[in-house]
């Protein structure tokens, strides 16, 4: 009898050490096997924290940080290549670039407000929008989203947007460098490098992208692949808890996330805290992206020619934003 309760002894234990060892994390593991490919911009956004906090890597996924070094248009060709399955955007450019392949992307997540700043030379004696007619003007592109919003602010003013000479940089640190060296007397940028113009003292602020549409003007977020949605729309959301929770972070440990968003685009912290502090960019009130505000600043966009030829920009907008998703994870929190 003491040898058969031996050996039933024996091979309870010996089933009980082929169970997992761990079965709680092994059900904490729904990315396990799936991998994000993630584009990125240097500049002020909640990627590095996302990086920092992990939380996408602790659920098993594989994650792939893509940097994006040819704008958005870029990153909007990698997406419908499926070569990204996410990138980071703004919201109102997304919508002009992605029109033109409607079904490739979704814009599913907002982090910020405004980021879209018009800055004047200290040399200039412009005083309001209404004054920068005939002038030089270095932009990021023709049909970014500070061009946009530089355009509208004209536009309210009540003067021609295209009675001005427009040179394209390409880049934030770019622009600095342009109107630094007298080559342009005016700005139309994106934090944090219009902080640093103010900082240097070498440009100052003449108006926001808020200020332009009279309104918390819609700002950036994620834009992801809708091949990848539906294939992997969990994936999808726990990305969103990940953006979600960065940006909670940089409202609850601004000087923290300050720093690590400075690093990761290479300024000083001086200019990331001064661009919310001045409130150049902003933590938006909610995640959801923003379909009314993304709209009515698109049919300002399609009055002033960035619409390509044949899209209808607003009506694509409200295909585009996806507030299904950011609502679902909110849900929840």
């Amino acid at each position: 009898m003491n040898r058969r309760r031996t050996l039933i002894s024996t091979v309870a234990v010996l089933a009980a050490l082929a169970l997992p060892a761990h079965p709680a994390l092994a059900a904490d593991q729904p990315g396990k096997g799936i991998t994000i490919n993630i584009g990125y911009f240097p500049v002020v956004s909640p990627v590095p924290i996302m990086r920092a906090q992990h939380m996408l890597e602790d659920k098993g996924y594989t994650v792939n940080w893509v940097p994006i070094n040819q704008g958005l248009p870029g990153a909007a060709s990698a997406i419908a290549a499926g070569k990204l399955d996410i990138a980071w955007g703004n919201a109102i450019s997304a919508v002009v670039i992605f029109s033109q392949s409607p079904d490739a992307a979704q814009f599913v997540g907002q982090s910020f407000i405004n980021a879209n700043v018009t800055v004047v030379s200290t040399k200039s004696d412009i005083k309001s929008a209404k004054d920068i007619q005939h002038k030089k003007v270095v932009v990021s592109g023709m049909k970014t989203a500070s061009t946009l919003f530089f355009q509208i602010g004209l536009k309210k003013a009540g003067v021609d947007p295209t009675a001005n000479e427009y040179f394209v940089s390409g880049t934030g640190p770019g622009m600095v460098g342009v109107l630094d060296s007298g080559g342009a007397e005016v700005v139309a940028g994106y934090v944090p490098y219009v902080a640093d113009m103010e900082l240097k003292k070498i440009g100052r602020v003449l108006f926001t992208g808020s200020d332009a549409i009279g309104r918390a003007a819609p700002g950036d977020g994620f834009i992801a692949s809708t091949a990848f949605i539906k294939a992997h729309r969990e994936a999808v959301k726990d990305v969103l808890r990940a953006q979600f929770a960065a940006t909670d972070t940089i409202k609850s440990n601004p000087k923290e996330a300050y720093k690590s968003m400075a690093e990761f685009a290479k300024v000083d912290e001086a200019a990331v805290a001064y661009s919310f502090e001045k409130k150049l960019i902003g933590v938006a009130d909610s995640y959801v992206p923003d379909v009314e505000g993304i709209v009515a600043t698109e049919t300002v966009a399609q009055e002033l020619g960035f619409a390509p030829a044949g899209v209808d920009l607003p009506t694509f907008t409200r295909k585009f934003e996806n507030t299904e998703l950011a609502k679902e994870v909110l849900a929840k929190k």
